[in-house]
């Protein structure tokens, strides 16, 4: 058996709320509670971890397409493995997943340039993936874990407002916030507007 990535589009706009029933909906629909793990909802999308054989991945593919939503993503996931990427490379990948509301893929990715890193830059890469784990429990509807996470990352993120090219000073300021309200909320990671910040489109 398999672990699979999956995202469907959430063009009917379920929320975190709708996790359970949802995930109760899909374990139906593909006949087994130990085929489907870890439901998340993003505003754009609907993720989960399909465990499966190779060959009824066109199945599920086809049931899920015809009673949930259509598939815009399918990979199968692969233990961590050392990355030959760039480091920058790797962040600014990992930045654009998680903007995109793709906490748990970014969560991951960010792990691996987390894993060699020392000092402040571990701290720093750590608060950024404590901040991807928190949201991945938000989309959970898990909001008591997200806001509890969310303090362990803020003080992984530490007093510096810029880590290369990232606006930390931003992004803590607003987890103070949630944890101030005690109320999660969808964040996104800025790049410092300076000549040397990755241009994106």
């Amino acid at each position: 058996m398999m672990r699979y990535l999956v995202r469907l589009t959430n063009s009917q706009g379920y929320t975190p709320r709708d996790v359970k029933v949802l995930q109760a909906k899909i374990r139906e629909l593909l006949g087994s509670a130990e085929k489907i793990g870890n439901l998340r909802m993003s505003t754009s999308a609907i993720e989960f971890d399909l465990f499966t054989e190779q060959t009824d991945l066109n199945k599920s593919k086809s049931l899920l397409e015809a009673k949930i939503s259509k598939v815009v993503t399918l990979r199968p996931i692969e233990p961590l493995a050392a990355s030959a990427r760039a480091e920058m490379q790797t962040l600014r990948e990992g930045i654009d997943l998680f903007n995109q509301e793709r906490f748990w893929e970014a969560h991951e990715l960010l792990e691996e340039i987390w894993h060699p890193a020392t000092g402040v830059e571990r701290d720093m890469i750590q608060g950024l993936i404590l901040t991807a784990a928190a949201l991945v429990h938000y989309q959970k509807n898990e909001n008591d874990v997200c806001v509890s996470i969310l303090g362990r990352a803020k003080g992984k993120l530490g007093t510096l407002d810029h880590f290369k090219g990232l606006d930390i000073g931003r992004l803590r300021t607003n987890i103070e916030q949630i944890l101030k309200d005690n109320m999660p909320k969808l964040l996104r990671i800025e790049w410092v507007k300076t000549k040397t910040a990755p241009q994106h489109p």
